[in-house]
């Protein structure tokens, strides 16, 4: 078992998942077809233990799920580095 005070660093990402044969409930809910569910997570790069994952729809861009994933990752263990690749990087998060 790791100790809580080390700290860690952890590789962020996500990826979408389809709704098929999902018959008329995309539409009722969503308004139009072809949504997704994107679902973002945290992995520690060491252990490949996720240690934070978020859910959102596909309208919702990578930047803007990053501090709630850096804040879940941070109730277990202090973040020293987070690793990500272009899709989080935006000025206006």
């Amino acid at each position: 078992m790791r100790d809580l005070s080390e700290t860690i660093v952890i590789a962020v990402d996500s990826s979408g998942v389809s709704f098929h044969k999902s018959g008329g409930w995309v539409i009722r809910v969503q308004g139009r077809k072809r949504r997704y569910v994107k679902v973002h997570f945290a992995v520690d790069v060491k252990t490949k233990e996720i240690v934070a994952i978020e859910v959102t729809m596909d309208d919702v861009h990578d930047s803007k799920a990053l501090p709630a994933l850096i804040n879940d990752a941070s109730k277990l263990r202090r973040v020293s580095e987070a690793i990500m690749d272009g899709a989080y990087d935006n000025a206006e998060a």
